[in-house]
C-alpha cells in the first residue's frame, strides 16, 4: 500500500530535498504541499495524507498549531516534525501537541522513508539526539533534577576548542560578527574562520542551527 504524504515547508531548498527523497520511493506518494499558512491549512483540511511532514518555522503560522489541526481534523493521520530546532522546548511542545515523531533537517536523506513507514505502522521516530533529550527531560520530570552537563567534556566530544566556544557562545547571544570580534579582540576575518570551523564540526550551516545544536547538547540553557 502506498503511503500518502503532505509536506509543509517554506524553505525552497529544504522543500525540494524532501520532495526528491519522498518521490524517489515507490512506498510513498506526495499528495499535498504547504509553503505557508493558507496552503498548509488547505492541505490539512483536504485530509488526503497518511503522513504530514511539518516544519515548525513557517513565517505566518506556528507549526505547533498545524500539528494540533492535524490531530483535530485527520484522525487517522500522523505528523512528523522536520525542523532545525533541536532544543527541548520545541521538541516537547511538538510531542505534546500530537506529533508522532521529531527529526532534524540534517536527516533529510533516503532513510527518511524508513521513518515514514515506521510512523505509518505506529512507531515514533526520533533523531538520536532528540531521543536523548526526551529521556533526559522525562528523567528530570521524575526526579525534579535537571541533568548536569560537563561542558568541558562535551566540547571535547564535539571537537570544539575554548576559543571556538567563546565565539559560539557570543553567536548564541545574538551578537553580530563585528561585535564578537570586538568582544574577543580578534578580527572579523578570524571570527569568520572560527565560525566556518564551528559550523563544520556541528554539521550546521546557520546561526539558528548552531544554537539549536548547542542547546541540544546542553551547552546553553533552553
Amino acid at each position: 500500500m502506498t503511503i500518502s504524504v503532505t509536506i509543509i515547508e517554506d524553505d525552497a531548498n529544504v522543500l525540494q530535498r524532501l520532495i526528491d527523497v519522498v518521490s524517489a520511493s515507490s512506498a510513498c506518494q506526495i499528495v499535498g504541499i504547504g509553503r505557508n499558512r493558507g496552503e498548509a491549512v488547505s492541505a490539512i483540511l483536504a485530509n488526503r495524507a497518511d503522513i504530514y511532514l511539518v516544519d515548525l518555522g513557517l513565517p505566518d503560522v506556528d507549526g505547533i498549531d498545524l500539528i494540533k489541526l492535524i490531530e483535530e481534523k485527520c484522525a487517522d493521520a500522523h505528523s512528523i516534525v522536520v525542523s532545525t530546532f533541536g532544543d527541548s522546548k520545541h521538541v516537547m511542545r511538538s510531542l505534546r501537541a500530537g506529533a508522532s515523531g521529531y527529526l532534524l533537517k540534517e536527516e533529510i536523506q533516503p532513510s527518511l522513508i524508513e521513518k515514514i513507514i515506521a510512523t505509518h505502522n505506529g512507531h515514533a521516530p526520533l533523531s538520536p539526539a532528540v531521543s536523548r533529550l526526551v529521556l533526559d527531560k522525562l528523567e528530570s520530570l521524575e526526579t525534579g533534577v535537571k541533568p548536569k552537563v560537563d561542558r568541558t567534556q562535551k566540547l571535547k566530544e564535539l571537537g570544539l576548542g575554548q576559543r571556538e566556544w567563546s565565539v559560539l557562545n557570543l553567536l548564541i547571544e545574538g551578537l553580530p560578527i563585528v561585535d564578537i570580534g570586538n568582544r574577543l579582540s580578534i578580527s572579523r576575518f578570524t571570527v569568520n574562520q572560527h565560525l566556518r570551523s564551528i559550523y563544520r564540526k556541528l554539521n550546521v550551516n546557520s546561526r539558528a542551527m548552531a544554537t539549536s545544536v548547542a542547546r541540544m547538547h546542553g551547552l546553553v540553557d533552553d
